[in-house]
């Protein structure tokens, strides 16, 4: 049903956005109460550089195209181009066994993992539930797939992995979370102060400079 009213493009839709850097503020009571919050190391700190290296694993190699790391919890969520609507939650610990990675997840180069996604979104198009969007929607849905590119830039995301270890570290405003895209190419990242930094995952080379 056409409103006649414009629709506001959401901070992270359908398009590719490789200039997108955003920041959106939690609760004001926790990032006041932050310096009197005591941190405590976790397993996650203890072995984070084993533990970054197999997520670097799992979206270079793997089914995986989106992944939620808990810094604090050790809970690590992932969405799978093998199961797409899926989300399988892990344990941190349980990923630093070499036998439970490779037998639970898929194996896939990421140029195929590419062309698996844009025959999804092929198969969509031609399905007659793509009718129920609004012709804005597919338009730019067929705008996006024409010109979808590498699903992500292996280099930058090296670059995310290597410096998460940093964020963790920060005094005061640790990281808390994140969230990695391949298929937006973007980063989303939750503080202890409860703010959240969206970005690129072109842009992320610049927050790391300017605040690390």
């Amino acid at each position: 049903m056409n409103t006649g009213k414009s629709k506001k493009n959401a901070l992270v839709g359908y398009g590719f956005d490789e200039n997108l850097m955003r920041s959106v503020k939690g609760d004001s009571s926790l990032r006041d109460s932050v310096y009197n919050r005591e941190r405590t190391l976790n397993l996650v700190d203890e072995n984070i550089d084993d533990l970054l290296e197999v997520i670097l694993f799992l979206l270079l190699s793997t089914g995986v195209y989106r992944i939620v790391i808990g810094l604090n919890n050790g809970e690590i969520k992932t969405s799978s181009v093998f199961d797409p609507f899926n989300v399988e939650v892990h344990l941190a610990e349980d990923l630093l066994v070499p036998d439970y990675v490779f037998n639970h997840f898929g194996m896939i180069a990421l140029d195929e993992k590419e062309a698996l996604i844009k025959r999804y979104y092929h198969m969509l198009e031609h399905d007659h539930v793509f009718e129920y969007l609004s012709e804005e929607w597919q338009e730019a849905f067929h705008a996006r797939n024409e010109v979808m590119k590498q699903l992500t830039d292996e280099g930058e995301l090296r670059y995310i992995i290597e410096h998460i270890p940093a964020l963790r570290n920060l005094e005061g405003y640790y990281l808390r979370s994140a969230v990695i895209n391949l298929f937006n190419s973007t980063i989303s990242m939750s503080f202890n102060c409860d703010g959240t930094q969206i970005m690129s995952h072109k842009k992320f080379r610049e927050f790391i400079e300017e605040y690390v």
